[in-house]
């Protein structure tokens, strides 16, 4: 399902009036948090609710030989799919250094981010490759970082289900380097604990070695590497201006200035975009989508 759409809200649909939040510069050169707006659609007007996509988080390397086959494992989930979108986030760590190393002269693809989601959500000890699917801890594994060997099974026990939430996007250009990213979500169902928006900028398509069980392939073409994050790593919240809390029928609407960094080649660069919770029993992924920048 493309979800890359341009909403038309008409006001009489919503039961109370938007509320807003003023803009927020979040520290990050070149980032600013330009609205975060909140309001409610009756249950009678409330949209269908969409499938739920699946996020795939690769917790990879250039030095570690068996990531490439984490990788292929990521794109066959996606390619398998046929209604649930399928987000995969190459998430290139800084460590260990034996394994996240760049190659001589090559691309340097780790980010912190990857290195604080690996750490602080998967708990990977410096192992590679690992990740999971959906933030879930499915019965039979102790915790979220799961064999890649699994991420197929485990991605096709979401298949045909429906979200909760449903998240847009809109894309604007300022300048030729600044883009405005406009986010809308709507909970169709309430979440079961306080949700969390979290964006990332991807880029497919970066030529650098990558070790293998042969060698070095340093024609290896590197694809959805996590390049920035706009939110912090693990999300903003998503919050009510009246300060209640998500409920059903919940609206919001966040609205970003970013000025993309001068590393990132746009032409093959995404958004990807997910709702998450982040208690510290419960941090799954309850919807993602991903759209191009150019």
């Amino acid at each position: 399902m493309n979800k890359i759409s341009i909403f038309i809200i008409i006001p009489i649909l919503l039961s109370a009036c938007k509320e807003s939040l003023p803009p927020v510069d979040f520290g990050k050169p070149g980032t600013i948090l330009l609205s975060h707006t909140a309001a409610n659609i009756s249950t009678s007007d409330l949209p269908d609710p969409e499938y739920r996509g699946i996020l795939i988080e690769d917790l990879t390397g250039v030095r570690c030989v068996a990531c490439p086959g984490a990788a292929k494992a990521a794109k066959s989930v996606k390619d398998a799919q046929a209604n649930n979108e399928v987000v995969i986030l190459g998430l290139y760590t800084e460590g260990p250094l034996s394994l996240a190393t760049p190659h001589t002269g090559s691309e340097d693809m780790r980010t912190s981010s990857a290195q604080l989601i690996g750490t602080n959500i998967f708990d990977f000890s410096n192992q590679l490759p690992g990740g999971g699917v959906n933030r879930r801890i499915f019965d039979g594994e102790p915790d979220l970082n799961i064999p890649f060997a699994t991420w197929a099974n485990q991605a096709k026990k979401f298949e045909n289900e429906e979200s909760i939430v449903n998240i847009s996007i809109e894309k604007g250009q300022k300048d030729d380097s600044t883009m405005i990213f406009n986010c809308t979500v709507i909970f169709t169902e309430e979440p079961s604990n306080p949700p969390f928006l979290t964006l990332l900028l991807l880029e497919d398509g970066i030529v650098a070695p990558q070790t293998y069980e042969g060698g070095v392939d340093s024609s290896y073409v590197h694809s959805h590497v996590v390049r920035d994050n706009i939110t912090p790593y693990n999300g903003m919240p998503l919050k009510v201006t009246n300060g209640g809390d998500i409920t059903k029928g919940s609206q919001v609407q966040v609205e970003w200035q970013v000025q993309i960094p001068s590393f990132i080649n746009v032409s093959n660069a995404s958004l990807a975009a997910f709702v998450n919770y982040n208690s510290a029993e419960n941090k799954e992924v309850i919807q993602c989508t991903e759209i191009k920048l150019k």
